[in-house]
């Protein structure tokens, strides 16, 4: 059974105290997990331009400065680039996108792991069912100790993402984000197409073509060539006449479970620890270009060494406190817990948790 400690707070508080994340890193020991000398990586998503819900960098200031003066450590932001056309699609970019976000009031450098166009990778061994190897970003051959600042929202292909998904995506090469999508196949509904033209000028494998004229006044509507396609969902998220759908089947099982496996890579023979910000629940992801509302109320920070642990408390809090099951209702065609059940089956962590609530003194 793993600890998971819990420190209560809203977005607005954290905002007006921002030295609360440290005290309860502080409180929970688990900064022990850093020693003096390790290249550390927080490893943190900037958020997509547009995107208004990615952890606020003034929640960092005070850890990042203990972190370096206290501890000793070499902090660093440690991102990758994406696949979808956007800011964040090569190094340039997604580090002004980066500064753009006020990640420089920080003072920490900022990595992007995976080269300048995300095509810089190690390779690591796991022998799972889906990969018996994972392409990850180059300079994390180089990381001591990872401490994942993830944020908890809900997501498309999984349902909702958190810790596992800042590590399996978030820390994978281009080749190995392109291994996890491939599975995914979008169609586009032909009654609901406007011809717009958006999807397949956004699409970054230039899969999505003009078919037949099928549409009232002669239009022609856009359909998805599926040996192109690499399942990377940028269709969905630019498209605001809800004409592009997933054919799910098995796919979003399959997507959590390569997931899963490349975490499992990622933590592998590392110290690591994690950081839940569960405040500005949103019903998308942060690589949304816009802002989302929420689903959920506010809960406040879950810090573990084990990400499987933190990110169940996360799910169990959420429904508890909502009274009904939140993150079903935004994404009812996910079972959500499968990429929870199959990270505790290949030993990534344990659903098993006990939760320890933090209380700081006034």
């Amino acid at each position: 059974m793993s600890d998971v400690y819990f420190l209560k707070c809203d977005y607005a508080g954290l905002l007006k105290t921002p030295g609360l994340l440290l005290k309860g890193l502080e409180q929970s020991g688990l900064l022990a997990t850093v020693k003096p000398g390790d290249f550390t990586a927080l490893k943190i998503h900037f958020g997509e331009q547009g995107n208004k819900s990615y952890i606020n960098p003034n929640f960092l200031i005070p850890l990042a400065r203990h972190l370096r003066s206290n501890l000793k450590a070499k902090p660093f932001f440690f991102e990758t680039n994406t696949l979808y056309h956007g800011q964040r699609m090569n190094a340039i970019d997604h580090t002004n996108l980066a500064f753009g976000h006020q990640f420089g009031k920080v003072n920490l450098p900022i990595i992007i792991a995976d080269g300048l166009k995300g095509n810089d990778y190690i390779e690591v061994a796991v022998n799972q069912k889906h990969f018996q190897t994972c392409y990850l970003a180059a300079a994390l051959k180089e990381v001591d100790c990872i401490l994942a600042l993830s944020h908890f929202t809900g997501h498309m292909l999984t349902g909702f993402g958190c810790a596992i998904k800042n590590l399996g995506m978030g820390c994978a090469a281009r080749r190995g984000k392109l291994a996890q999508h491939c599975m995914v196949s979008p169609v586009i509904l032909d009654k609901r197409c406007v011809s717009c033209g958006l999807c397949s000028q956004n699409c970054p494998a230039k899969a999505i073509e003009k078919g037949a004229a099928c549409l009232p006044a002669g239009r022609v509507c856009y359909v998805v060539n599926k040996e192109k396609c690499i399942g990377c969902a940028q269709c969905l998220s630019v498209c605001s006449h809800q004409a592009v759908n997933i054919v799910w089947s098995e796919d979003a099982t399959t997507i959590s479970e390569r997931l899963a496996e490349y975490a499992l890579a990622v933590v592998k023979g590392r110290r690591c620890l994690y950081v839940n910000f569960a405040l500005y629940i949103t019903q998308e992801c942060d690589c949304m270009n816009k802002e989302d509302r929420g689903f959920a109320a506010d809960l406040g920070l879950f810090f573990s060494r084990d990400p499987v642990a933190a990110d169940k408390a996360c799910v169990d809090m959420i429904l508890r406190q909502e009274g009904r099951d939140a993150i079903k209702e935004i994404h009812p065609h996910i079972n959500y817990m499968h990429g929870l059940e199959y990270a505790q089956k290949i030993g990534l962590g344990s659903l098993e948790y006990r939760l320890v609530e933090i209380r700081l003194e006034a």
